[in-house]
């Protein structure tokens, strides 16, 4: 399995006569783009905007960040599976994107009843409404370093949530198509080739990320929520080549995350030297008895065992019972013999009186934290803030409050270390 990956590095961008890339400039025809947007005529109101790191900007009402790629050689569509797209297997070949840049998914629910913004679970219960910063003291985010481009769409009317998170995002696909369409014919200031091809005498590695499904809110059959290769209800694990999350396999809600994942791009850039990196496990989570998750957890370990995996590392999205799920996979697989290590972020200290886990087992014996979750101190007034249709209330321009621990989540997530919000803590 080899996955050629071209970057086309994003300094600036501007608006001008044509969508184009030129020498680390990205040029944005602003019409042509509207017109990807208002494509869906169920679209009635959306507006773009740049954010531009170290400015005083802050990104609201954000739902999604994603990196432009295309294919330009071998099977399958990057992003396979949701919003209508191919499912045909991807990870090889070579594969083109926009470095340093993303676009992101903002969704303006301006007069819009909470029952009905919050239906597709994209808001942690007391959690602070999503947002980010661009620069100050609380740019922590792994977003907060990249070249943006922000779509703000109003909620299409009369729409379920299912129904209305694939309008939108067909919409935020769409231009990160197109976007990405600008350096497909082109040969990339950078190539960096993953063959994943296995080494002989080497112990092989997994990769092991636990991904909450929401069917549990949303039903078996919607489209909302962590996907891979478009399904987003509970299921098996799935083992998947880790160049094949290098095109997107795994997407929506923490799409960038997931697609440049810090644990996939490192362990695929060691293959072959002190281990050979033989698959992502790709865990789902929020199964309901006791013994269906004692049997997923059982599952992947021995899906591990049998594809030869003397290591692991495990890592899990959130705390509660999805934390639960990912320690017993971590026991399934010490049991058998798979050294496991847990990548994850420590429960809220609640001033020094809470433990960092929940639950630490004689098998956790190692443990790599990337911190509490927290952003302490006020955020800072900012000059400028995108992603609303229209005025941004007066509020988003003021201080903002610290983000306490993990259910302020959905913030900054740092669950892989991906961003800066884990040095918060030391």
């Amino acid at each position: 399995m080899s996955l050629e990956v071209g970057s086309f590095p994003v300094e600036d961008i501007k608006f001008g006569p044509e969508t184009k890339w030129h020498d680390g400039v990205l040029e944005i025809d602003r019409d042509e783009i509207l017109g990807l947007i208002f494509q869906d005529e169920l679209i009635k109101s959306a507006e773009i905007d740049f954010a531009l790191p170290g400015d005083s900007t802050r990104v609201i009402n954000y739902m999604d960040v994603i990196e432009p790629k295309v294919k330009v050689r071998g099977s399958g569509q990057t992003y396979p599976g949701i919003v209508g797209r191919s499912t045909e297997k991807t990870g090889e070949g070579r594969t083109h994107r926009l470095q340093n840049f993303a676009v992101v998914e903002c969704v303006d629910y301006a007069g819009v009843s909470d029952e009905m913004r919050y239906a597709s679970a994209t808001k942690q219960t007391g959690a602070p409404d999503p947002f980010f910063d661009k620069g100050g003291s609380h740019a922590v985010t792994a977003f907060a370093p990249q070249v943006n481009l922000c779509i703000a769409i109003s909620p299409p009317d009369d729409l379920g949530p299912a129904d209305r998170h694939t309008v939108i995002h067909s919409a935020t696909m769409r231009v990160a198509d197109r976007l990405a369409a600008t350096v497909a014919a082109m040969e990339p200031p950078e190539l960096e080739t993953f063959d994943l091809t296995p080494r002989e005498g080497l112990p092989g590695a997994v990769f092991i990320p636990h991904l909450s499904s929401i069917e549990w809110q949303t039903g078996s059959r919607s489209s909302m929520g962590m996907s891979v290769y478009g399904q987003t209800r509970l299921s098996a694990p799935w083992l998947l080549e880790g160049t094949e999350l290098l095109d997107g396999a795994v997407s929506q809600r923490h799409s960038l995350q997931l697609a440049d994942n810090p644990v996939v791009l490192e362990m695929a850039r060691r293959h072959g030297t002190t281990f050979n990196f033989i698959g992502c496990i790709i865990q789902r989570t929020n199964w309901t008895m006791q013994a269906e998750k004692e049997m997923a957890a059982d599952r992947a370990a021995h899906l591990a065992q049998k594809v030869g995996a003397k290591a692991a590392i495990v890592t899990t999205d959130i705390r509660g019972q999805r934390y639960l799920e990912t320690i017993l996979t971590l026991q399934a697989c010490e049991r058998l013999g798979i050294a496991t290590i847990l990548l994850s972020e420590e429960e809220d200290p609640e001033g020094g009186t809470a433990p960092p886990f929940i639950l630490s087992p004689p098998e956790m014996v190692s443990v790599v934290s990337t911190g509490t979750g927290a952003v302490p101190g006020n955020f800072p007034p900012v000059d400028k803030v995108v992603g609303t249709v229209g005025k941004p209330e007066e509020r988003w321009y003021g201080e903002q409050p610290p983000i306490i621990g993990r259910y302020g989540a959905y913030h900054a997530q740092d669950i892989w270390g991906y961003g800066n919000q884990s040095l918060a803590d030391y």
